[in-house]
């Protein structure tokens, strides 16, 4: 009889001169998000980062799968022309790096969101084992498949505790506030009574509150205007609807005040804004109730 014992592997060590080796160890394809467990509605900033370095350089590149940001609503950001920083870094090491891709999102489901991931196929340069008379490596066209993978972001519910009545889904911080054109006219003239809300946020994706006004008013439906930037940081503007309306008869008329509540993910707590009590003053015109 014979008794063998067996061993945990030897591992067999890698040859630094091989060519996937060398690919492996010196180029990266990484997703930064900015925040990986965001409330729900709440804006987050995923930047697409290529990080390579000596001894490879690369030639091409082009896109063989692109995320789809199924249950996000999103937002890419336009770049110019892929440049290369020569002075990144990639955990703590001198790199250089390409940005290839900027998006923002605003989850639409809470719970785990996967991220689809990011594939690009890349034309690189490496030097081989061989060298010419001079003792130089010669270099070797490579074709290299490299994935950020899938990323979860964690959605958090909005909490329910606090929650106002009137809350229609506003998460970032704003200010609110309802303007009058004109607070004095004839009858059969019209103003515009605005209602606008101003900040950073997730500023398309919710409803503006609706006046409310006496119905010797004639109010027609309003146009909403958005003048809203998107950049990395997320929405940040104005949205507005503008209403018309039209007094049929002469009378100080009262604009009650409105509100209008919005989730800070920064405090973590909802918020509530009183527009003022406005008075529109209608002169020269018939009477309520005359014959």
């Amino acid at each position: 009889p014979l008794e063998i014992e067996v061993t945990n592997a030897v591992k067999k060590p890698n040859d630094p001169n091989n060519v996937d080796n060398i690919i492996d160890g010196n180029i990266h394809l990484v997703a930064e998000i900015s925040k990986n467990n965001p409330y729900l509605n709440e804006g987050i900033a995923v930047i697409y980062k290529l990080y390579f370095r000596n001894p490879i350089s690369v030639s091409d590149v082009s896109e063989l799968e692109s995320p789809s940001y199924g249950d996000f609503w999103s937002h890419l950001i336009k770049i110019g022309r892929a440049e290369i920083n020569m002075r990144g870094s990639y955990k703590g090491e001198p790199y250089n790096e390409v940005i290839w891709r900027k998006a923002v999102l605003y989850p639409q489901k809470t719970g785990n969101l996967t991220l689809e991931p990011l594939t690009l196929n890349l034309s690189l340069s490496v030097p081989s084992n061989r060298r010419d008379l001079f003792g130089r490596r010669i270099l070797t066209q490579s074709q290299k498949t490299i994935t950020t993978g899938k990323n979860i972001i964690q959605v958090k519910e909005l909490p329910e505790k606090n929650k106002p009545e009137d809350y229609s889904g506003a998460v970032g911080q704003f200010d609110f506030d309802v303007i009058l054109d004109k607070d004095a006219l004839k009858a059969s003239e019209s103003f515009q009574a605005k209602i606008k809300v101003r900040g950073k946020g997730n500023l398309k994706l919710f409803n503006l509150p609706k006046i409310n006004v006496p119905n010797t008013l004639e109010v027609y439906e309003p146009e909403h205007e958005e003048k809203v930037k998107i950049t990395l940081s997320g929405m940040q503007g104005t949205i507005e609807d503008s209403y018309t309306i039209v007094p049929q008869f002469q009378g100080k008329y009262p604009i009650p005040a409105i509100q209008f509540s919005y989730f800070d993910p920064k405090s973590h707590s909802y918020k509530t804004i009183f527009s003022q009590d406005l008075i529109v003053d209608v002169f020269d015109g018939p009477t309520a109730g005359a014959p």
